[in-house]
């Protein structure tokens, strides 16, 4: 009989982009177990960092800012990639906070998606430092001149129950979180959408743990753990005959409905997202110039030294990833 392994440990956030992980076979061999880390990717970096996770699935810009500002210290590199397409991001305040006399009341020099940039000079919610909540207000487009790096105060809340009850409670102004986790709130008027900010990158990468690459067979299980994930993506959430006949992005019956019991979202609110969302059908594949453009981005924003020099071998395991 072939040996047992210990369970590769992935991290990832328990919303609808990990619907593909309970789709992915395991193996004596290369045995996994998921991992809820429901603070994002501030948590899940700390726990790569730990050694309580293996590899996690997280935010890119939460990953290239870490490894940007001391991969020594981040202890991880990037293996591959979850998604092709980016996330938007949606901007929640409280209903009343737009009403006359609010502290966002309708302001007809700033209407539509600009309206995210009212948020500047405001306290801010966040998941953890490090995560994307942390991360995305600093790439809102502005026409401040300022550094936004000084114009926010952020307060620490871990998850999306503590976001909206920060907004509840007046401890935070406002906070940014994904789309659709945020709509059935929204609908149900416990928050209002300010705005969005779509960043121009793919949303999700994966990460592991440098310590796990380099220990014996490390590389090789990340690799067949990756391959595992993209045969579930191209063979569980997209339809395999709708793609041989050239119909890209139509998913498989009864995807929608799974990922409505397990994450209780709408199935007309799933739809809309599957219009938005695009997996990657190779997980091992990285976009580096999207990497470099994240790079670029919270180097403008201050988040990072706009003179410091990263070579791309800090971000990337070689070993794992295929650069395209």
């Amino acid at each position: 009989m072939p040996s047992i392994a210990q369970p590769l440990t992935v991290g990832c956030v328990p919303e609808h982009f990990s619907i593909p992980f309970f789709h992915t076979e395991t193996s004596p061999s290369n045995p996994f177990k998921v991992t809820s880390c429901p603070s994002g990717t501030g948590q899940m970096i700390k726990m790569l960092q730990s050694g309580e996770i293996d590899i996690c699935v997280g935010l890119t810009e939460g990953l290239v800012a870490s490894l940007a500002k001391d991969s020594e210290k981040a202890g991880f590199k990037i293996v591959g990639s979850l998604t092709r397409s980016s996330l938007t991001w949606s901007v929640a305040v409280s209903p009343q906070q737009m009403q006359a006399g609010g502290l966002f009341e309708a302001n007809e020099t700033c209407t539509g998606v600009d309206q995210a940039s009212r948020i500047r000079g405001k306290t801010i919610g966040i998941s953890r430092f490090g995560s994307g909540s942390h991360l995305i207000p600093f790439v809102i487009p502005s026409t401040s001149t300022s550094n936004a790096a000084s114009e926010y105060e952020f307060v620490q809340l871990h998850d999306i129950a503590g976001l909206r009850n920060g907004i509840a409670t007046g401890q935070a102004d406002a906070f940014l979180w994904e789309r659709f986790t945020t709509k059935k709130y929204v609908d149900s008027g416990e928050l209002a959408v300010l705005g969005s900010v779509t960043p121009p990158w793919p949303a999700f990468m994966f990460a592991c743990r440098t310590e796990f690459l380099e220990s014996a067979g490390g590389e090789e299980r990340v690799r067949e753990f990756l391959d595992g994930v993209s045969r579930a993506i191209n063979a569980s959430v997209y339809s395999p005959l709708a793609e041989a006949a050239g119909q890209h992005g139509v998913v498989q019956d009864g995807i929608v409905s799974e990922i409505c019991e397990k994450f209780n979202y709408a199935g007309a609110d799933v739809a809309s997202w599957f219009e938005t969302v695009e997996f990657a059908r190779d997980c091992r594949e990285v976009n580096a110039s999207a990497v470099e453009r994240c790079l670029c981005a919270l180097k403008s924003a201050g988040v990072l030294d706009a003179a410091s020099s990263v070579e791309p071998h800090v971000f990337f395991s070689s070993a794992t990833a295929r650069l395209v």
